[in-house]
């Protein structure tokens, strides 16, 4: 029982920390050199099993990465949980595509 869960905590760990930082490469990304179509380009790219969000914001691109993880539930009975990460970040003032 302590082995299955510290298997289910990792992997909702990692998979939470691939979602994360998924978003937020892609939007510092788009925010520095494209648009939102751009963002969630880069991330479906990385992570293609994702669910992706993306839109432009006051100001700024926001990334929504959603990635579900396989789990191992009760008496061996298979569980689906959705992890998310989410990035917004300013468009730069200095950006090179207008």
């Amino acid at each position: 029982m302590v082995g299955q869960s510290l298997v289910t905590v990792g992997r909702l760990s990692a998979a939470a920390t691939e979602a994360e930082e998924t978003a937020r490469y892609a939007a510092t990304w788009a925010a520095r050199h494209g648009d939102a179509s751009d963002a969630e380009r880069i991330a479906v790219g990385l992570v293609p099993d994702a669910i992706v969000e993306a839109a432009a914001t006051d100001g700024g691109i926001t990334v929504v990465v959603a990635v579900q993880v396989s789990l191992v539930g009760p008496e061996g009975s298979p569980l689906r949980h959705t992890v998310t990460g989410r990035a917004v970040v300013p468009i730069s003032d200095f950006r090179s595509v207008p």
